[in-house]
């Protein structure tokens, strides 16, 4: 279980469209994301780090994961991560340094909880 929330947070947290890279380049570098389960059954909080770079993002552990959604110019993100049928809903948004959101995990496994990001 702790595989499966790690598989899909890392990508996840901070799910960027390309289309958009100039608006977004006050969020590149390096993010830390803890994410946080609240219910459901994900039982530990997991912390990540993930580089964003002119409007994408760069992880190692993103390799046969799908992730569609974006960051729009004022932060909001929202997002969906699909990996061996298993989809998690990001939302959430980043300000300046930091930010936060929420994230479903529906289907043969079930829980969901909260993100928080900060600007390294």
């Amino acid at each position: 279980m702790h595989r499966l929330l790690a598989t899909f947070m890392l990508p996840g947290i901070l799910v960027l469209s390309g289309n958009t890279a100039l608006a977004q380049q006050p969020f590149d570098g390096r993010w830390s994301i803890q994410a946080t389960p609240e219910k459901g059954a994900c039982k530990r909080a997991h912390r990540y780090a993930v580089i964003v770079q002119n409007g994408t993002i760069r992880s190692a552990a993103s390799r046969g994961t799908h992730m569609s959604g974006g960051l729009d110019p004022s932060g909001r993100v929202q997002g969906s991560v699909v990996r061996n049928k298993t989809k998690v809903d990001i939302t959430g948004s980043l300000s300046g340094r930091s930010g936060s959101g929420s994230w479903v995990i529906a289907g043969r496994v079930n829980c969901s909880g909260q993100w928080i990001a900060e600007k390294q």
